[in-house]
């Protein structure tokens, strides 16, 4: 019988969905970049699992847990974004009543 030596769990990287470009810094300050992004990945990730539940429809799909994968990102990713949006709204909403 043959063991395996415990070896230390490494941290795992920041995901980025869908963003093939470098981020620099003047394209990711402020809020309103930072929700930009969001929508721009849930866009992508809305049309990778679209495509996936059409290949699926078809029979053309080998990799059903790659599917499930798609989905849960993509609605993670929904999850994400309309709290970001829900924050914006209500951080303009206490802003707005504030007085001067």
């Amino acid at each position: 019988m043959m063991f395996t030596p415990i070896v230390p769990i490494q941290p795992m990287e920041k995901m980025s969905f869908g963003q093939t470009t470098p981020v620099t810094a003047e394209k990711s300050s402020g809020f309103g970049a930072i929700l930009e992004n969001a929508m721009k990945d849930l866009e992508t990730l809305q049309a990778q699992s679209a495509e996936d539940s059409r290949k699926l429809a078809l029979g053309e799909i080998d990799n059903i847990a790659q599917v499930q994968i798609n989905a849960l990102k993509t609605s993670t990713m929904l999850q994400t974004t309309v709290q970001l949006t829900s924050r914006a709204v209500g951080a303009y909403k206490e802003i707005m009543q504030m007085q001067v």
